[in-house]
């Protein structure tokens, strides 16, 4: 009977040119640092690396600043305490920019009167900033002492914040409409008023925007090591195989970040924005007013605060922490050739560098990975600064309430999906084809969902003059603000003042519905009366547009929305760790750095402007004064809706197709690899291929990588070979009694006994 014995002899690792004897320079993937063997732990991205003194060798890995080092710090010295500072650096960098100022935004138009566009402008900034420098701090930092640079970001991030926050203190009170005026200008009265411009009023852009666009600079200046050479750091330090749960760890907390400072920012909201230089009881609108202007400088104060303190403890770390004994195999990339010259001169640098953009522009795993990134980033970006603006126009809900849904279920879905993708990552000990094929069936299940969110869909609200003609009016001579109802008002359509009548309609003013009295409550309006155009026995209308049952629906889109970031968000995780086995490790913080830019370049920068365009052509009511428009007071819902998903699903899709071309280069690499093995171990096997299939059996299954030199199991074989021989009719027999023909299993070789 033809038998084989299936013992399992240790993989010998290929000697290297040093073993050999040979010299580090014949050929191009040599590595010589010194005779003592390839070292990283400096970040070293080029060719060329500067030795170490011996008699720093000490002070290179223990805790400190300068010369002074205590015992009592030493224990934190290691990957973990990194990974927690790390972790909460993330946390209050995503809470600040992710939370409060997303958060903000909206009220930072009115603030400043800025359109879609403008805002989704400057929340590119900080973006633009990272992509000009973070080439250079990402080559030059990675070779540097890595955790001050971090340390130095995340000071500059609460200085940046900080400025945000004190323009609150250098703008003028903020002027609702109301304050210091008789509000019954805007009742029907004869003679009430026209649109004449008032010449001392402020209109357009206010001039203190660009005091936010350097803030914005600073910001983005103190982002760029964070995600760069603060991930890269952590990554040398640690065992590959549980890599991906120390970098989920982060991204938990930069994720969870933004749902507190949401629901921070709900808080701060319903807090008159002048509250420390006005009596607030005086304020005559309330937060269900489309006018009401939130505290929004709060947040950006307390976060500053909280950031300029969070990178003090990252001076303390060392350059280089004590690297663990690390046997995990994978895809292997080619490895840059390192000679040890001592110091670079600025030619050295811009060779090394220009080298180094090549073999990472040329990796096509690499770039698939990016792109897809890009893609799946670009709607994560545009849903993070307008998804508070959607769920308030097309479910009519306050600014307090759209943040509140935000941060109880979108957000956590991204951030509970992120640790799951890490966790089972290194619970399975994936390697890269484990890992993108799950990324693949999350992102095509993502896909699948988005269909769901359009079926949430609602009417325009029923505004007369503005989404329907009034009813004393004929449909045919179209929808205007005059009716028959209001003509002896007078009324102006400078101010948007919405009240809600007894008919259920939302009216443009109390002008408008033809109110000609007012019940107050202190200074608050509560009810107009004598509305002539309100068609309902009491003819009478409050303060506010009108709630509608489809506001009931937003809790239904969120919970999809949470399920459909955790899904999203179980994937990158995966994919990321695909990204970093990718390029070698002296190739690594420079390539985190492009890809880091990649993103800033073409999802975060672009996405915001290109989604903002699209919304604003969905305006039906700008805020105008003396002829300057400033913010949209009210939007098409179809047409946001339309412009808003469409643009998100396409671009989800275009994710899927990046993620293919990086799916078949990572199996075309370890096929190569495989055959390279195969050649090494022996005559008879360089003839034979490797016939493994392109989608595994079970995402679970854990394959059996080692190699044999003459007999040789395929990789996905069902049994433990390591002890036990078999006969070839067993082997055989459980696909037999199938029906099936197995083509991950191939016995290459058999001997005869």
């Amino acid at each position: 009977m033809a038998q084989f014995s299936a013992r399992l002899p240790k993989r010998q690792k290929m000697p290297t040119h040093q073993e050999n004897g040979t010299a580090g320079g014949e050929t191009p993937n040599d590595v010589k640092a010194g005779g003592s063997g390839t070292n990283f732990a400096n970040g070293y991205h080029g060719e060329k690396s500067a030795e170490k003194p011996v008699d720093d060798a000490e002070t290179t890995v223990s805790c400190g600043l300068g010369s002074w080092r205590p015992n009592c710090i030493q224990k934190c010295a290691n990957a973990k305490m990194f990974c927690f500072v790390l972790a909460w650096f993330m946390f209050f960098e995503g809470l600040m920019y992710s939370g409060f100022f997303k958060g903000a935004i909206t009220s930072l138009e009115k603030q400043f009167r800025m359109t879609s566009s403008v805002s989704g402008t400057l929340a590119t900034v900080a973006e633009i900033t990272t992509v000009v420098v973070v080439t250079f701090v990402t080559y030059i930092g990675g070779k540097s002492h890595r955790p001050i640079i971090v340390g130095a970001g995340s000071i500059l991030l609460g200085l940046g914040s900080i400025l945000m926050g004190v323009t609150h203190w250098w703008v003028e009170i903020y002027d609702y409409g109301g304050a210091g005026q008789n509000l019954t200008t805007n009742q029907c009265t004869a003679g009430n008023g026209s649109d004449s411009c008032d010449q001392g009023a402020s209109t357009g852009l206010h001039p203190l925007f660009p005091v936010l666009v350097v803030a914005q600079i600073i910001i983005g200046l103190g982002n760029t090591p964070m995600m760069t050479l603060g991930i890269a750091y952590l990554d040398d330090h640690v065992k590959k195989a549980d890599s991906s749960l120390y970098l989920a760890s982060c991204w938990l907390m930069l994720v969870l970040a933004p749902a507190v400072g949401f629901l921070l920012s709900a808080i701060t909201l319903t807090w008159w924005v002048d509250l420390d230089r006005v009596d607030v009881s005086t304020v005559a609108i309330s937060p269900l007013d489309p006018r009401w202007l939130g505290a929004w400088w709060l947040g950006f104060l307390f976060s500053g605060g909280l950031l300029v303190m969070m990178g003090v403890p990252f001076f303390c770390f060392p350059r280089a922490l004590k690297k663990p004994d690390d046997d995990w195999e994978d895809i292997v990339p080619d490895s840059p050739k390192m000679v040890d010259t001592g110091k670079e001169g600025p030619k050295d640098v811009v060779v090394g560098m220009f080298r180094a953009l090549k073999r990472i522009l040329t990796n096509t795993i690499y770039m698939g990975i990016t792109f897809m990134q890009v893609s799946a980033l670009s709607v994560t970006y545009a849903f993070g600064v307008f998804m508070p603006k959607f769920l308030e126009s097309h479910f009519q809900l306050a600014a307090s309430d759209a943040n509140s849904l935000i941060g109880l279920a979108t957000i956590p879905g991204a951030a509970v999906g992120l640790f799951f993708g890490g966790f089972i990552t290194k619970k399975f000990k994936w390697k890269s084809i484990r890992c993108i094929n799950f990324c693949a069936l999350t992102n095509v299940v993502v896909v699948i969902m988005y269909g769901g969110l359009w079926a949430f869909t609602c009417d325009n609200p029923f505004i007369p003059g503005l989404t329907l003609p009034y009813r004393s009016e004929n449909a045919t001579n179209g929808i205007t603000l005059q009716a028959q109802c209001n003509t002896a008002c007078n009324c102006s359509a400078e101010r948007f003042d919405p009240v809600c009548g007894t008919d259920w309609m939302t009216y443009y003013s109390p002008c408008h519905a033809g109110c000609a009295g007012t019940t107050y409550t202190g200074p608050l309006a509560t009810n107009y009366t004598d509305c002539s155009c309100v068609v309902a026995p009491t003819f009478s209308a409050t303060p506010g547009k009108c709630f509608t049952a489809c506001s009931a629906r937003a809790q239904g889109f969120v919970a999809l929305m949470f399920f459909m970031a955790f899904l999203a968000a179980a994937g990158q995780a995966p994919a990321f760790m695909v990204l970093l086995r990718s390029v070698s490790e002296a190739d690594k913080s420079f390539a985190l750095g492009l890809n880091y830019m990649a993103q800033r370049l073409f999802a975060s920068i672009p996405s915001p402007i290109y989604f903002g365009a699209a919304i604003d052509g969905a305006c039906l009511l700008w805020q105008t004064t003396c002829g300057q428009r400033g913010n949209c007071w009210l939007y098409d819902n179809t047409r946001f809706r339309q412009s808003y998903l469409g643009l998100a699903t396409a671009l989800q899709l275009l994710s899927i197709v990046f993620l293919v071309v990086a799916w078949l280069a990572v199996y075309r690499r370890k096929r190569n690899q495989d055959a390279k093995e195969d050649g090494d171990n022996g005559e008879e096997s360089r003839k034979t291929k490797d016939r493994r299939p392109m989608w595994p059996l079970s995402l679970f299954q854990r394959p059996i990588t080692r190699r044999y030199s003459e007999e040789r199991i395929g990789p996905f074989a069902l049994y433990d070979p390591r002890s036990l021989t078999y006969s070839t009719e067993t082997i055989n027999e459980g696909y037999t009694s199938n029906a099936m023909v197995n083509p991950a299993f191939v016995i290459e070789s058999a001997t005869q006994i």
